[in-house]
């Protein structure tokens, strides 16, 4: 079935709003009416909590969707399911007092689990023990496991996917152990990886590991017809590691602020200044555009890149603090043209704070 990926900016906002974001609305709304039954008042109150507050997640990664062709509904449920396993799951570790980085793999089994149809589900709490979600992670997982079922490319996407799900669960579990054990954990993480990007920092790195775009640009390209290991490899690449860490060195740019004032790891906090910031986010974006290079649709992966820049350097956050505007200034440069018409309509994907 042939379709058409828009590679226009105007175009590609258009139909995520007409036709992606609806959907996720209806999506989210069926997880929050199950969140609301969840028998144990605390969890019911951060599940609830964190389908509210982390929506967007969910509204900007649906862009991915335009590349699923006749597919596009069954990928935005398994996107809608995803990603609110992993802003549940963050949540759940954020709150957690013991900091337990067994628990953190317990919990996050789901994600790994929500990739591999047919496997059977765990008891995801077993390491915090006594909780009842009356099913709620469950269900979530489930319905990863059956719409991936559905996806005539994701047996060759599988193994690529689930690389890439082992590196966001090894960082959520680092990120949220006892705050003197985190860096140490990150460097050796990156040390384990180091030989394969030795060009990376082991901050920047942490940022690559921290993202799910990839991972939802191969389901996408699963969903819409047959593919090959070859494809899912190149793909892979093209998002992991640079694109990633774009995208997420980002974030952490927006938030170092309130990460300051509330104690937080920021990674971008660790360039020593804004030149050097600046230096280092040419060189993610240089390589990032170097491996989208080649990938089928590149216009359309290009774009997504220039959006990156418009949706976080638009934020509020930014706009209001005088020496962040003007980093951000020497920063939307790097998007060219089209950055400033997705910054100007950034108002499609209302980022919130991802804490």
């Amino acid at each position: 079935m042939n379709f058409h990926v828009p590679t226009k900016p105007w175009s590609i906002l258009y139909r995520t709003y007409r036709e992606t974001i609806p959907e996720v609305h209806q999506q989210l709304e069926s997880w929050k009416r199950l969140a609301d039954e969840i028998p144990e008042q605390e969890l019911r109150n951060q599940a609830v909590w964190t389908i509210d507050d982390k929506d967007f997640h969910c509204e900007g990664g649906s862009v991915l969707a335009l590349l699923a062709g006749g597919n596009k509904e069954a990928f935005i449920r398994f996107l809608c399911a995803y990603q609110t396993i992993c802003d549940y799951l963050d949540t759940l570790c954020d709150k957690n007092d013991s900091q337990d980085p067994d628990d953190f793999r317990a919990l996050h089994d789901a994600l790994l689990d929500a990739l591999t149809p047919g496997e059977p589900t765990k008891d995801y709490y077993r390491v915090r023990g006594g909780h009842d979600d009356g099913g709620y992670l469950h269900e979530l997982v489930k319905e990863c496991q059956q719409t991936l079922k559905t996806f005539p490319g994701y047996p060759a996407m599988k193994s690529a996917m689930k690389e890439l799900a082992q590196y966001y669960v090894d960082f959520q579990v680092y990120k949220h152990v006892p705050e003197d054990e985190r860096e140490g954990l990150l460097i050796a993480f990156y040390e384990e990886h180091a030989e394969k990007y030795p060009e990376l920092r082991w901050y920047e790195f942490a940022c690559c590991a921290a993202s799910t775009l990839a991972l939802y640009c191969l389901a996408a390209y699963a969903a819409a017809k047959p593919r090959t290991e070859q494809e899912a490899e190149k793909l892979k690449k093209g998002y992991f590691p640079w694109m990633q860490g774009v995208h997420i060195m980002l974030d952490y740019f927006v938030d170092q602020e309130e990460d300051f004032e509330e104690e937080e790891m920021n990674f971008a906090a660790y360039y020593t200044s804004e030149d050097e910031m600046v230096e280092r986010f040419h060189f993610l974006d240089e390589k990032a555009s170097h491996y989208l290079t080649g990938l089928p649709d590149e216009s359309f992966h290009r774009k997504i890149k220039q959006g990156l820049y418009a949706i976080y350097l638009s934020d509020g956050d930014v706009q209001n603090n005088l020496e962040m505007k003007h980093a951000a200034k020497r920063l939307i440069g790097l998007g060219g043209a089209s950055t400033k018409f997705f910054y100007y309509n950034s108002w499609v994907f209302r980022r919130r704070n991802k804490k």
